[in-house]
């Protein structure tokens, strides 16, 4: 996704937020379809930020078609913490995130965690 269309989605337009939401779902599965269980999670975690961020309705639809991958993906509460860290990190690294917690993540997504 091109920088132009990845802030033309931060500053509203739906159609970029919804190809932004349709690319981080592909990332996710090509990580899961590769089974390196850090890159799934941290595609997860990508996944369920894209949630948060455009919770338009196309976007909201697209979530609902993977949320249960998504979910099978953290075993429990430690898990998510864990990967949440490590994505969280990167993403500060990078000027990104700020500000999103762990809890607000949990919240949007809709995950049951032990």
């Amino acid at each position: 996704m091109t920088d132009e269309k990845k802030k033309a989605a931060v500053d509203g337009d739906e159609n970029s937020q919804y190809e932004w939401m349709v690319e981080e779902v592909n990332e996710f599965y090509e990580a899961v379809n590769n089974g390196d269980i850090e890159e799934i999670k941290d595609e997860a975690m990508g996944l369920i930020r894209t949630f948060q961020q455009f919770n338009n309705n196309r976007v909201k639809k697209l979530w609902k078609k993977v949320k249960k991958d998504i979910t099978n993906v953290f075993d429990s509460r430690e898990d998510f913490s864990d990967a949440f860290r490590k994505w969280h990190d990167k993403k500060l690294k990078k000027g990104q995130a700020k500000g999103v917690t762990e809890e607000q993540l949990i919240e949007i997504s809709g995950l049951k965690l032990r």
